[in-house]
């Protein structure tokens, strides 16, 4: 028997109510009468602002407005709004840009026209939403329309993740049929008081959705050979459907039918579980057959619309588009005070929902939009609400779809499409960092950053990304938080590729706002997994002169005594210095004075504040171990230094020196200048002494 003549049989006796129904619809239709005929619309604003790559139309009225778009010769644009009238805004038949120019607006009877020149390169989308009582249009190059792909540059993924999601999401419909508890009257038939109430607590677990804990209970009823197991044998076989354990439920739906066929009857839920079951194993006419009976016998219920839309997205499912079209539409139309009239609009929209584009996609979208708004079904308003978001973040601006996403999350955060919504927010994350200009906005993109840091997995990716956000917190004067969120994203798995990088910018960071603790961490790690990398010698180098600013000599000299190996170079000079340092206070003479040669011959600035310093740790090091002719070299050097403020301090130690190895009359030279001209009255004194030892 064909699947809508049984349908015909069942509403025959609903016939009238039809009839009824469409000849109200047909007089509504039909009717001259316009509510708002009377009272004209006014434009009050309109704003034109290029964006990156486009640029942005939007026309205001005091009512939300009736228009149309259309292409008319010559690549113009133009807008026909109904019944409105106001300022004619001739101050924008001037305006140009690359992507169009000249909005003309006219009067026209009762409609106004508004008119603008394309470029040949642009094309246009609407981007008008049925609750605001503005017209938004974008005219840009990524618009055209022979170019438009299936979806807008950069959201290919999102694409791609909506046809998995259709592809491989096959959740358990959802009958609509009021859930039946068994009678306790009848368990008493075959249960014990404790196992009764057992048995209950399992069909209240069913019906509240703690699946896996049903699926226990009823398991171990079904395994029993008494009275109850084939009823416990229905319960299991619709606890497994509904977790997706679709060949199991089959089995048990079909022992439990043999054992006691007349319970279909008596619970039409389980009923219609069963032939979904048999529609996914596979047997299409039996599960047909079996569904269009059931809903034919419940055709005076309330809910025996939405059962029909859930035989129609059986029949979508195998295959069989057209009658599930046919029934879509019946609902759609004869059931408008039914929830099941907008799950079928839903299933319509389902139906064009992969083939939209950036061009053709608002009407869909807005479709589920009204759903999302109407229903009073929990799981319709998120499903419709997801697939609206989806089609704005496929195909609508990056800004407002990201919007549209995090209100979701907002409104569903537990909901069944949580794991796909990070991902689509991930996307948009990146596409609003790319395509914004933050070089004026550093403070928008700090708070962008701090709104977004758990969905940076694509952002990260982007060129520029880590110069960009660096110099944002920095403009900001937010170093701290610069050096928390960049610590933070370094430990994603989704950085692993920019990591290397991340932790040199936290390193540097943490310094300069003395948090050595954090640098000290983050080198560390650095270093224990990208000992290969090229810049792992400048990580070690930074490491050392953490622990030497610490005053931690032992660690510092470990840490970048490798600079004295032959074909090693320091990248950062002072790294020669903290490590010579390093070694003199540890009494390595020799290796100190090594070290701090490098520093001075490579040291271009003669007036660096660390070269007397450096003159004084090489000589006194070779002093110490017993090159007095390499130290009176070095002191009699380093005299020669400019504006040294410790120029007094090296003429004693370069006259102590001479003095040691035998040239008095040198070493007295420079005491008596150190004792006659010398400021500091410590050094005039030990001058005066040094003089008395050498008499």
């Amino acid at each position: 028997m064909h699947i809508l003549y049984i349908l015909q049989s069942a509403f025959l006796k609903h016939r009238i109510l039809f009839l009824c129904l469409s000849l109200v619809l047909l007089l509504l239709s039909s009717s001259p009468y316009k509510a708002n005929a009377s009272i004209p619309n006014h434009i009050y604003r309109v704003d034109v602002r290029p964006h990156k790559g486009f640029t942005r139309v939007t026309l205001r009225f005091e009512e939300t407005p009736r228009y149309s778009v259309s292409i008319i010769p010559g690549n113009r644009l133009r807008v026909v709004i109904e019944d409105t009238a106001g300022t004619l805004f001739k101050k924008f038949r001037g305006y140009s840009d690359k992507n169009m120019g000249g909005v003309v607006i006219k009067k026209r009877g009762n409609n106004l026209l508004v008119t603008f020149q394309m470029s040949e390169k642009s094309g246009w989308r609407d981007l008008t939403r049925p609750e605001v009582s503005a017209i938004t249009i974008d005219v840009g190059a990524v618009f055209k329309q022979e170019d438009y792909q299936r979806s807008l540059p950069g959201r290919e993924r999102i694409r791609k993740g909506v046809e998995k999601l259709v592809r491989d999401f096959d959740p358990p419909l959802k009958s609509e049929i009021p859930f039946t508890q068994t009678d306790r009257e009848i368990l008493k038939r075959f249960l014990a008081d404790d196992d009764q109430k057992t048995f209950m607590a399992a069909e209240a677990a069913l019906y509240k959705g703690r699946l896996t804990e049903a699926e226990e209970l009823f398991v171990s009823f079904s395994a029993r050979q008494t009275s109850i197991r084939p009823l416990a044998l229905y319960r299991l076989a619709e606890t497994w459907y509904k977790l997706q354990k679709y060949p199991q439920a089959l089995v048990a739906f079909r022992e439990a039918e043999k054992l006691w066929p007349d319970y279909l009857r008596i619970n039409p839920g389980v009923t219609f579980y069963y032939g979904d079951s048999i529609a996914r194993g596979g047997e299409l006419l039996t599960a047909r057959t079996l569904l269009a009976e059931l809903v034919a016998r419940l055709a005076d219920k309330t809910y025996a619309p939405a059962l029909l839309v859930r035989l129609g997205d059986i029949l979508t499912r195998q295959g069989h588009g057209n009658e599930a079209l046919a029934i879509y539409k019946n609902v759609a139309e004869n059931f408008k005070e039914n929830k099941a009239s907008q799950m079928a609009l839903m299933r319509f929209a389902d139906n064009g929902f992969l083939e939209t584009t950036p061009w053709n996609y608002r009407s869909i979208s807005d479709i589920y939009l009204t759903a999302s708004m109407n229903s009073g079904d929990l799981d319709m308003r998120e499903e419709a609400h997801f697939k609206h978001i989806l089609l704005e973040s496929i195909h609508g601006e990056a800004g407002e779809a990201l919007q549209f996403v995090m209100g979701f999350e907002r409104k569903f955060p537990r909901g069944v499409y949580v794991a796909v919504t990070r991902t689509i927010r991930e996307v948009l994350v990146a596409e609003v960092f790319r395509a914004t200009d933050w070089k004026k906005g550093a403070a928008a993109l700090v708070r962008f950053m701090e709104s977004q840091n758990e969905y940076l997995a694509i952002c990260v990716q982007q060129p520029g990304f880590l110069e960009a956000v660096t110099l944002a917190y920095n403009e900001s004067g937010r170093p701290i938080e610069l050096v928390k969120l960049l610590s933070a994203i370094v430990e994603r798995s989704w950085a692993t590729a920019l990591a290397p990088e991340l932790y040199l910018s936290v390193a540097e960071n943490a310094e300069l706002i003395g948090d050595s603790k954090t640098a000290e961490e983050a080198i560390r790690t650095f270093l224990s997994k990208y000992s290969a990398n090229p810049n792992a010698g400048l990580m070690r180098e930074r490491l050392g002169s953490i622990y030497y600013v610490a005053g931690n000599y032992q660690k510092a000299r470990d840490t970048l005594l490798w600079l004295l190996n032959k074909k090693e170079h320091a990248t950062q000079l002072k790294s020669y210095y903290q490590l010579g340092r390093a070694l003199y206070e540890l009494r390595q003479f020799s290796q100190a004075s090594k070290s701090m040669d490098l520093f001075i011959s490579a040291a271009s600035d003669r007036q660096s504040t660390l070269l007397p310093d450096a003159y004084f740790v090489a000589a006194s090091a070779r002093d110490n171990y017993g090159d007095k002719k390499g130290a009176i070299l070095l002191f009699e050097e380093a005299l020669k230094l400019p504006d040294n403020p410790r120029n007094e301090e090296f003429i004693y130690r370069t006259g102590e020196v001479n003095f040691k190895a035998g040239n008095t009359a040198r070493a007295e030279m420079l005491f008596r200048q150190l004792a006659k001209n010398g400021k500091d009255a410590d050094w005039r004194r030990l001058a005066q002494q040094a003089l008395l030892n050498i008499k």
